[in-house]
């Protein structure tokens, strides 16, 4: 039985085994030869062709050279030579020239499909016995070795009926014969191969008109295809007769340009062309037998907007003769938008007033650099450049790596102050938008900032300059007021005893030296006020006084300042007037505008001659507002004058007797508190000697970051009790006058004038108040407060401070040594007693 071919290669009988083709067509057999041999390369396998030079070159172009190379290709007469003894096969050559080679393929188990065509060629040649002796061979090496053979004979090697016994020898031989259909063998006897032969080829015919019809099948069902891919193909395509009629146009075509079938074909290609000189020029190119790629374009749409598009086309010819042009329409018109927009940003960089380059790739080759940039750079000619050629000594610095880095993330990247030969750069490079596969570039902007620098860099020197001299001025400025303090408790020390002196020198009623007693405490009240005057002017002007703030009636601190001022109006014979609105409320430092005012009347007592007139006035402006106005008929005000008149230090012209007294400091004084209360003072002067009036306005409620304490109302003075009270200073006359003063209402008291002397007697004597000056030689007032806490144990002991510093910082620093009060020299006899008495 003679089966089909195909079914012996789809494996229906089983891929190993001795195989043999009888065939009409080389092509066909040599076909199923190639499918024979690439079934094995898929699984690692091996091929050996034994076969003429003419089939293995057909066989090694259809297997492709991945597959061929795992093929081992031998000419079939040269393989005969070397087995072949008086024209019958030898077989210990065959097994040395063929059976070594299958071994060799066969090893580890590989997978080996075998070729041979020597058999064909022995029939060939008439030696139909030899060719079935080498099957024969065949037969013995596929019993010692696993392979499969595919063998073919062609019709015309059996012409004869006498080889139809060959014929089925060659058959037995194999395991399968095949053919291009499936037939019976002939029977024993049968000898008529030319009648096999026959019913074979009309099978094949038979077969070959079914595949024509299979065929005609597929060629229709492809033109369907074709049909449908060009019909609604994403391009534009037409087809357009020798004389310009549009013959066809598919979907594509007609929904780009809004036209429906009826109203683009049939119609001349040229009534859509916006330019005419384009289309007479594809026709004419087209006509000529041109082919046209990218052909720019505008057409017409049926909106009336106009298609930017690229055409490709070419010409279908007969004879010679233009039959029709194929085209292909692509819409451009994103493209050309594209292309307008790259143009302007090239041109927008050419014209930019900085410095931009355009630089492509990673080599980043410099597209186009403007004239600011070659400027910048100081060359010319660097189009089409790479950067490192352009600028080798750019290798490896700041700049390569900035741009590598942007070319790598795709990221933009800024530099501020890049510092390129003695020159500061602004540097900005911004990465192109580009589409997938386009070639990457980045925009290179430079802006020379060498003067914005260097101009920085001068402020900033003269910034440090500024802060160092600052650091120097507020050194010297706490240095001032050190110097200010250590002043104020130099000059209150001898202050202190002449005060304590006179206080006992009144008390005693002695009344022989009145009037000179009198002067005395007249020039140490302003003495004092001097020292206090020039302390507190260093507190204010620094913000360092903290309001004490209360309500109360206007009239209250408005009494003491007369009271303060009263010793000097008096001196100088001047009547005070007073105008003040009964029940004024007021919320502020009480003590502070009693201050105030009180250097209002001093001013203007002293700046007016002896027996004028001074009137202090006080209302309320409305319900947010109090007015308060000193008025004298003094030597009155310059317009220059009343500019300066609140200056720090600052004194009008004086006589040169100086009767007028004061420091500048006064008003510099009032000017602060008034603006710590949120209000504000102004001069008026009619001129010089046409007096003063000083104007000071008020809130009503201070709006000052301070408390209002509740005042409680003053308790009745106890009676005096006898009290044990230790006084230590190095003053000796400061000591000693307060300790008489303090003796003379009653009181036991103990002097020392040095901190050892006293520590001693404290467990004899146990003093019940302790007067401790801060600044004691040995041992501080702060380090004898604490040992005599200790000596005392239980024993309960006020201990008051006395020193000449009085700043808050020097308050506190005693209030945390243990310390119940802090009097400041010269002190107020009057505050001791209260405070020995225990009423303070």
């Amino acid at each position: 039985m003679l089966i089909r071919s195909d079914d012996l290669l789809s494996g229906k009988y089983g891929r190993s085994g001795h195989f043999v083709r009888f065939y009409d067509e080389g092509d066909v057999m040599l076909d199923e030869v190639a499918t024979f041999l690439a079934q094995a390369v898929p699984m690692g396998g091996k091929g050996i062709v034994i076969a003429t030079p003419d089939h293995i070159d057909v066989l090694r172009r259809r297997l492709g050279p991945a597959a061929a190379v795992r093929v081992a290709w031998m000419d079939a007469d040269a393989v005969l030579a070397q087995f072949m003894v008086d024209g019958w096969p030898d077989p210990a050559r065959f097994e040395a020239a063929v059976g070594s080679a299958v071994a060799a393929a066969c090893a580890g188990g590989t997978t080996v499909h075998a070729f041979g065509e020597m058999v064909a060629l022995l029939c060939a040649r008439g030696r139909h016995d030899a060719a079935l002796r080498l099957e024969e061979l065949w037969n013995d090496l596929a019993r010692r070795l696993v392979f499969s053979l595919f063998c073919a004979y062609p019709w015309d090697a059996f012409p004869t009926p006498e080889l139809a016994q060959a014929f089925r020898r060659v058959c037995a031989e194999h395991d399968h014969a095949c053919a291009d259909t499936a037939l019976a063998l002939p029977a024993e006897g049968d000898a008529d191969i030319g009648r096999i032969r026959l019913e074979q080829e009309v099978q094949a015919l038979r077969a070959e008109v079914r595949r024509y019809k299979d065929n005609e099948r597929v060629l229709r069902r492809s033109e369907r295809e074709l049909a449908d891919f060009v019909e609604n193909a994403v391009e534009g395509l037409h087809r357009v007769g020798a004389d310009g009629t549009i013959l066809w146009a598919n979907r594509a075509e007609l929904q780009m340009l809004g036209y429906g079938w009826e109203e683009y074909v049939g119609h001349n290609i040229a009534e859509f062309h916006v330019d005419r000189p384009v289309i007479d020029d594809i026709v004419t190119r087209l006509a000529c037998g041109d082919t046209l790629y990218d052909y720019p374009a505008r057409l017409r749409c049926k909106d009336g907007s106009i298609r930017h598009v690229l055409i490709h086309s070419n010409g279908s010819f007969e004879d010679g003769q233009l039959r029709y042009t194929r085209c292909f329409t692509r819409d451009a018109t994103e493209r050309r938008e594209r292309d307008i927009a790259l143009k302007q940003r090239d041109r927008m960089l050419l014209d930019a007033p900085v410095a931009a380059a355009l630089l492509m790739g990673p080599d980043f080759v410099f597209r186009l650099a403007n004239r600011c940039y070659r400027d910048l750079v100081g060359r010319d000619g660097i189009e089409g450049l790479p950067l490192l050629r352009a600028f080798p000594e750019l290798r490896g610095g700041e700049i390569h790596h900035l741009l590598e880095h942007v070319h790598a993330t795709g990221r933009a990247a800024r530099v501020e102050e890049l510092h390129v030969h003695g020159r500061y750069l602004k540097f900005s490079v911004e990465p192109l938008a580009v589409e997938e596969g386009e070639e990457r570039g980045m925009i290179v902007v430079a802006v020379d900032v060498t003067e914005h620098v260097r101009t920085r860099q001068e402020i900033e020197h003269a910034h440090a300059e500024r802060a160092e001299l600052l650091a120097e001025l507020t050194a010297a400025s706490r240095a001032k007021d050190e110097f200010l303090a250590m002043l104020g408790h130099e000059l209150r020390n001898p202050l202190s005893p002449i005060v304590s002196a006179l206080k006992l020198i009144r008390m005693r009623g002695e009344t022989g030296f009145a009037r000179e007693r009198e002067i005395i405490e007249r020039q140490v009240q302003h003495l004092v006020r001097l020292v206090d005057d020039l302390l507190d002017i260093s507190r204010v002007t620094r913000g360092k006084v903290e309001l004490q703030c209360e309500r109360v009636d206007l009239a209250q601190p408005l009494g003491k300042a007369i009271e303060m001022a009263r010793p000097l109006l008096e001196q100088r014979r001047h009547r005070l007037d007073g105008d003040i609105e009964p029940d004024l409320a007021w919320e502020g430092d009480p003590m502070r505008l009693a201050q105030v005012v009180s250097n209002l009347l001093t001013n203007a007592a002293r700046y007016t001659p002896p027996g004028g007139k001074v009137v202090l006035r006080a209302h309320g402006v409305d319900g947010e507002r109090v007015r308060l106005a000193v008025s004298d008929t003094g030597i009155g005000m310059s317009p220059e004058l009343r500019a300066q008149v609140f200056d720090l230090f600052f004194q009008g012209k004086r006589a040169i007797d100086r009767a007028e007294g004061g420091l500048g400091i006064g008003l510099a004084l009032v000017r602060n508190i008034v603006g710590q209360h949120g209000g504000q003072v102004e001069a008026h002067s009619a001129g010089p000697g046409k007096g003063s009036e000083f104007v000071v306005l008020l809130p009503r409620r201070t709006p000052a970051a301070c408390a209002v304490p509740d005042v409680a109302p003053a308790a009745n003075a106890a009676a005096a009790v006898r009290r044990r009270i230790m006084v230590v200073d190095d003053n000796v006359d400061g000591a000693d006058t307060l300790a008489r003063l303090l003796a003379a209402h009653g009181h036991d008291v103990r002097v020392f004038h040095e901190p050892v002397a006293a520590l001693t007697a404290v467990p004899d004597f146990l003093p019940d108040l302790a007067v401790l000056d801060i600044g004691l030689p040995v041992l501080d007032g702060y380090e004898v407060a604490r040992r005599l806490r200790a000596l005392l144990h239980d024993h309960p002991c006020r201990l008051v401070a006395l020193t000449g510093y009085g700043l808050p910082a020097d308050r506190e620093q005693s209030a945390r040594a243990g310390f119940d009060a802090h009097l400041v020299k010269p002190v107020n006899p009057d505050v001791v007693v209260r405070l020995a008495a225990g009423t303070d």
